[in-house]
């Protein structure tokens, strides 16, 4: 009864704390709104398609169990750097939990012609939900449409495009290997000499 008492005075602090913090589904990273599989705009869930704009859609897969969510932290890539967003209870312009779904607008990062210079990608995302864990989904994206970004969204130049994940994985890579060639002829150095 002891350790009863004990386990349930240990675990109250994070029921009180608001709910249960989880983490998105591994396999729904490392994307782009307009590589993600399933497109979808939805007036209810963020609305588009939107001129420079993409529109991410998460949903709790196993919702009685899950509740709700409390709010989002969304991690994303881009050629400026990481860019943090949180997505709370309280509705904003841009973004809004709807129960079991949260959504987010972010700039596509378009050029006039229509091509990505500057495109946010999903890296990591947690959650913090009303009912016990589990993971997440990138359930849906509504990816822009051409033309030119919104004024203030941030745009590299005019058809000029940068390192993409697919570039930047690359380049890692083949400097891992370099290195390794570099360490093992040290090694081999030192083991002649």
């Amino acid at each position: 009864m002891l350790a009863a008492v004990i386990s349930l005075g240990s675990a109250a602090p994070a029921w009180a704390g608001g709910g249960t913090t989880i983490n998105i589904d591994p396999a729904d990273t490392g994307t782009t709104a307009a590589a993600f599989g399933t497109h979808r705009c939805d007036p209810n869930l963020g609305g588009g398609p939107f001129q420079g704009e993409d529109v991410w859609v998460f949903a709790l897969p196993a919702a009685k169990q899950q509740g709700t969510f409390t709010s989002l932290t969304i991690e994303f890539a881009t050629e400026g750097g990481p860019v943090t967003e949180t997505i709370t209870t309280t509705p904003a312009g841009d973004r809004a939990i709807v129960g079991d779904r949260a959504w987010i607008r972010t700039p596509a990062g378009l050029s006039s012609t229509g091509e990505l210079v500057n495109p946010f990608a999903l890296t990591n995302a947690t959650a913090v939900i009303t009912g016990t864990d589990g993971t997440f989904d990138l359930a849906q994206t509504c990816p822009a449409t051409g033309g030119t970004p919104s004024p203030g969204l941030p745009v590299t130049g005019a058809g000029v495009s940068g390192p993409t994940l697919g570039k930047l994985a690359a380049g890692g890579g083949s400097l891992i290997v370099v290195g390794l060639v570099l360490l093992l002829a040290q090694r081999r150095r030192r083991f002649v000499a």
